[in-house]
């Protein structure tokens, strides 16, 4: 990569070889069954695929399961689930924007989980920090029998308290 600075703002050059390591294929995209203690629960079971940014950070290196694994600022992850699964109830220190990709789904929030909204493909949900979340899948998307949520947190590592 070479940068310039016949601009304002800092001109970069980037080859293909090095585009292509920023590049994330959704076939080719890996998951732990237990990223998250509660994935495996009945109710909660789906899967998590980060796919920009660092979440667990092994042996003090990238983490082995993000398919782009930068630090610039923000994390992007998919989350596959069947109807009637997602997280249990928490909170981060950060926004967390959701957009409904496949499916349509439920994006539930407070202590006692007292209010929600439901989103359809495409529509989206931009939760505040510090206030408790879960959401779920509803129904899935067309010919599949899951749903696709995309989330998106701003931060290189966003804290995360379950409830």
């Amino acid at each position: 990569m070479t940068t310039t600075k016949n601009y304002e703002m800092e001109i970069r050059t980037v080859s293909p070889q090095q585009m292509e390591q920023r590049v994330a294929r959704f076939k080719s995209l890996k998951y732990p069954p237990d990223r998250y203690p509660d994935s495996l629960l009945p109710g909660h079971e789906r899967r998590n695929y980060l796919v920009v940014g660092q979440g667990l950070i092994v042996d003090g290196g990238k983490d082995p399961m993000s398919a782009i694994p930068i630090e610039e600022g923000f994390q992007m992850s998919y989350v596959e689930a069947k109807p009637g699964n997602g997280p249990k109830l928490h909170n981060h220190d950060t926004n967390e924007t959701f957009v409904a990709l496949k499916g349509r789904w439920r994006v539930i929030w407070g202590l006692n989980q007292e209010h929600s909204v439901d989103l359809d493909p495409l529509d989206v949900c931009a939760m505040p920090p510090f206030v408790p979340r879960r959401f779920i899948n509803l129904e899935p998307g067309a010919g599949s029998e899951f749903g696709l949520l995309l989330a998106v947190q701003p931060g290189n590592v966003a804290k995360c308290e379950f409830m």
